[in-house]
């Protein structure tokens, strides 16, 4: 075996350098949209960085003001978020459960705005 000397009866293995790991950063983008009300902070996600980076995930955090400590939840369900923005019914029974009829007009703004920018 090459990894092992003996040196006066006892054997000693050589230390192996350890070879550094590459990175993979995740690169995101963040948009908040704040009322008297709600708060939804946007994430999204990016593959590259720059220029070039092309989203590939959406997370939204919503937060519901009228409850102390504030309510918070986390929606990254593609298929839901689209389906408040074109009235799917589905979603928007799930949405009224989180959100006063306001709130949900003010949320779907705020993806209308998303949509502008390519980020939905």
């Amino acid at each position: 075996m090459q990894d092992r000397i003996q040196i006066n009866g006892v054997w000693y293995v050589r230390e192996l350098e350890e070879k550094e790991k590459a990175i993979t950063p995740l690169y995101y983008r963040g948009c908040l949209y704040e009322t008297d009300d709600y708060i939804w902070d946007c994430v999204i996600h990016e593959e590259g960085e720059g220029e070039s980076a092309v989203p590939f995930d959406v997370e939204i955090k919503f937060i519901d003001k009228h409850l102390e400590p504030w309510k918070e939840e986390h929606w990254d369900h593609l298929s839901w978020i689209k389906g408040v923005l074109e009235n799917n019914p589905d979603s928007m029974s799930e949405a009224r459960l989180s959100m006063n009829e306001q709130g949900i007009k003010d949320f779907k703004k705020f993806l209308k705005y998303l949509v502008e920018r390519g980020w939905l």
